[in-house]
């Protein structure tokens, strides 16, 4: 049987991803987001069949969402003094929030499986290996505390197809787009 690897994100528009790509710098052996892979994963769906993914595409897009800002500020780092990850946070967001329950309800009545981890959104810059001094994560969430992007307006999301690329960075593709309508 054939599997997908999935997930549903945000993408980010232009002027934020080259905002992004402004801090990807002073981390020596992290292995940098391409900007063209820069989003806000709103569930990670794994492997699905295209049976599932074709009942998923239907209800998702019964979904009524309105349009709404969302800000990039601040920086962190995942996996505390082994780091796995750097990112762009994001600003608290009820709309953010209504609309990955939203999506959370849809997946489990669709009889996909996800983790129930914490929703922590953010924009993962950076993934680390174990190459990577700790020190230097530190010292880059310290320079970038700060950091913030330009507001923008959210009107939709994707479904994104996740394949491992040729190196090591995976090829995200976007299957299908969910434009918010009224």
């Amino acid at each position: 049987m054939t599997m997908i690897r999935c997930f549903l994100a945000l993408s980010v528009p232009d002027d934020v991803s080259d905002c992004l790509m402004d801090i990807q710098d002073g981390v020596r052996n992290a292995r940098w987001v391409e900007e063209e892979n820069l989003h806000l994963t709103l569930a990670f769906l794994g492997d699905c069949t295209p049976s599932q993914l074709s009942e998923l595409d239907v209800e998702l897009g019964r979904l009524r969402v309105e349009p709404f800002d969302l800000s990039i500020a601040g920086v962190g780092a995942f996996g505390g003094g082994k780091p796995r990850a750097l990112y762009a946070g994001v600003a608290a967001s009820e709309p953010l929030t209504r609309l990955r329950a939203k999506i959370m309800r849809v997946i489990r009545d669709c009889g996909i499986a996800v983790e129930r981890r914490k929703f922590h959104p953010h924009v993962t810059v950076a993934r680390c290996g174990g190459g990577v001094i700790p020190g230097q994560a530190l010292l880059w969430t310290t320079t970038h505390a700060r950091f913030a992007c330009p507001t923008f307006t959210v009107h939709g999301f994707g479904l994104f197809r996740s394949e491992r690329g040729t190196r090591t960075a995976p090829v995200y593709t976007e299957l299908v787009a969910y434009p918010f309508m009224r």
